[in-house]
């Protein structure tokens, strides 16, 4: 069986103070979340690119074997649409360099916008561009993508499906590449990730992470409901319903 490494989607969130960071504050969140967490998915990336300078520090801040996934931006994906985008990508790749040089990057995650249909020669187009070495990871947003040509290109490519929790799409365990994706939004009624996972709902997902990782050398996870810290919360109540321990540098134990 493959490992199961979970995390969440972001780390610095407001309303994480006095329920996943202390009170008082710390001086650094993300050197605090890697104590309780082996992996974090950057979601600033998707909004914004930072300087190579930011990325060289995230690999300084973290443990040596701390993991990172980043999104690909928003300029790629939602405003390009997958077309003409080589500039957006190489800025791209510059910031996740870092992570790949330090044997600290998973995946990076295309997450594709909820207006963008399937078009296979579009999407053959843009999958040639991504580098052989680069491991993605791709979340579809909208039902045409879920077919067989579109699942066989993901294979052609050695690019993972993003299995989904979300009130739009149905979760299909289907594994693409070498490793798999698991995303859980939520199902909160105004907004997806305005949303806590009952235990009822995570022991559900027991099995199916099992499966997974039965068919994957690895299953990277991340929980995207960050209000009121609950992606913390609910990563930390599956990665218990699973066996998965704390992170082996971690300086406490956590429940």
């Amino acid at each position: 069986m493959g490992a199961v490494v979970l995390g969440t989607s972001g780390w610095d969130y407001p309303e994480w103070v006095g329920r996943v960071y202390p009170k008082h504050g710390v001086p650094d969140k993300l050197r605090f979340y890697a104590d309780r967490f082996p992996i974090v998915e950057i979601n600033s990336t998707f909004y914004r690119l930072p300087p190579v300078s930011v990325a060289e520090s995230w690999v300084r801040r973290t443990p040596r074997k701390f993991l990172f996934a980043a999104k690909f931006p928003q300029t790629i994906t939602h405003e390009r649409r997958l077309v003409n985008a080589e500039e957006e990508l190489a800025r791209f790749l510059a910031v996740v360099r870092p992570l790949q040089a330090a044997g600290k990057f998973a995946a990076a995650l295309l997450q594709l916008p909820p207006s963008l249909p399937f078009e296979p020669a579009t999407v053959r187009t843009f999958y040639a561009t991504l580098p052989k070495e680069l491991p993605v990871a791709v979340e579809f947003r909208e039902r045409s993508w879920l077919q067989s040509a579109s699942f066989d290109l993901l294979r052609e490519f050695h690019l993972a499906y993003v299995v989904v929790d979300e009130p739009l799409l149905p979760i299909q365990l289907d594994v693409t590449a070498p490793f798999s994706y698991v995303r859980w939004h939520g199902h909160g009624p105004r907004l997806w990730y305005d949303y806590t996972y009952r235990p009822e709902e995570l022991a559900a997902w027991v099995p199916r992470v099992r499966e997974l990782s039965e068919k994957s050398q690895t299953v990277y996870g991340f929980f995207n409901n960050h209000f009121r810290g609950d992606a913390a919360a609910n990563c930390s109540s599956l990665a218990e319903q699973l066996g998965v321990p704390p992170p082996p540098w971690s300086s406490r134990l956590i429940p």
